[in-house]
């Protein structure tokens, strides 16, 4: 731990300042003593006359130069020790510099206990603050740009819906008033999916959970749409069977983006003359969608199927579940599995 107590920093050069002048003034007596005996010594030995004003003169001579000596002395011991701390405050002004231009990271060394040190401590605190603060703005920018990204995609499916519906309505002279009905009815679901979605793309990721009596009877409510966005084009087969009576905590839209993602993959990807399977299954408070067809031979997966993917698990990771892709050349099985909704 960092002692933050204020003056530490003074004192130590205080114990800088006495260390330095009690050394100095101890060479001050040494020199000026050894100085006078040679000096003594000379004078009598020469036999040279003094008067007491040169004796006088002599001493003061004598005590200036020690005392310049050991002023000298003083200045280089006090500088010699003080240029650690010198050297260490040019590291804290070298690192605040370079934060304030907008370095990456700056980590300052943690040299003694004193104000330095906890100014050094500060300032590393600030950097890695700093870096925090960027990776988070980085993180919810990739975020949102996925965010645009999937629910664009998202849009599509249930925007490709009306526009078959309204253009089998508008070319089919036979159709009955009930099966037109119906067909509007599902144009209109889509284009309140799309209202939804869009609210979200404009004022953000707002979910809308609601809880279910009957979670079974809305499972078979949105799968029946999903059959009826199939059915002319792909044989399906639906079971639910394995899927109990269950009181759940749902978005409906997330639902329904899970199940437009998986329609709008069959009708890319699956091959029109091979079975498609749904299956919908409760167990121990898991909710899963297993939903299985062959690939069409030639077709790719290019970047929409990635974001459908991607749409998915984001989904799935409000509900603490997991998704599993089993993919080869002729099969492709995705399994959604909700924990946290009963």
């Amino acid at each position: 731990m960092i002692n933050k107590k204020q003056g530490k920093l003074s004192r130590e050069i205080l114990v800088l300042i006495g260390i330095s002048a009690g050394i100095s003034l101890i060479l001050f007596l040494i020199l000026s003593g050894v100085v006078s005996v040679i000096a003594e010594e000379y004078i009598f030995n020469n036999d040279i006359e003094m008067t007491e004003f040169d004796w006088i003169s002599l001493d003061r001579q004598i005590s200036t130069g020690s005392a310049l000596l050991s002023c000298f002395v003083f200045s280089v011991l006090f500088l010699s020790m003080l240029s650690e701390r010198i050297a260490y405050i040019r590291k804290i002004t070298q690192g605040i510099k370079l934060l304030d231009e907008g370095a990456q990271e700056v980590n300052l060394p943690l040299q003694g206990n004193n104000e330095l040190t906890y100014l050094a401590s500060a300032i590393n605190k600030m950097s890695k603050t700093k870096k925090e603060l960027r990776e988070k703005e980085l993180a919810l920018s990739q975020e949102k740009e996925e965010l645009i990204h999937t629910l664009s995609h998202d849009i599509r499916t249930p925007l490709t819906s009306i526009l078959a519906y309204s253009d089998y309505l508008s070319n089919n002279e036979e159709i009955t008033p009930e099966e037109q009905k119906a067909y509007l009815t599902l144009v209109k679901n889509k284009g309140e999916q799309i209202r939804d979605l869009t609210g979200i793309l404009l004022e953000g990721a707002r979910r809308k959970v609601e809880r279910f009596e009957n979670g079974k009877l809305l499972l078979e409510q949105i799968s029946s749409e999903f059959e009826e966005t199939l059915e002319e084009h792909f044989r399906l087969k639906t079971d639910l069977s394995a899927c109990s009576d269950f009181t759940a905590f749902l978005d409906v839209q997330e639902l329904r983006r899970i199940f437009d993602n998986l329609s709008s993959n069959i009708h890319k990807y699956a091959d029109p003359s091979q079975e498609v399977l749904l299956e919908i299954t409760t167990k121990d408070g898991q909710l899963t969608i297993r939903q299985r067809n062959t690939v069409l031979h030639g077709a790719s997966s290019p970047d929409s199927y990635r974001i459908g993917l991607i749409s998915i698990r984001t989904i799935a990771q409000h509900y603490d579940g997991k998704v599993t892709v089993n993919q080869d050349e002729k099969n492709f099985e995705i399994i959604i599995t909700l924990s946290r909704i009963l």
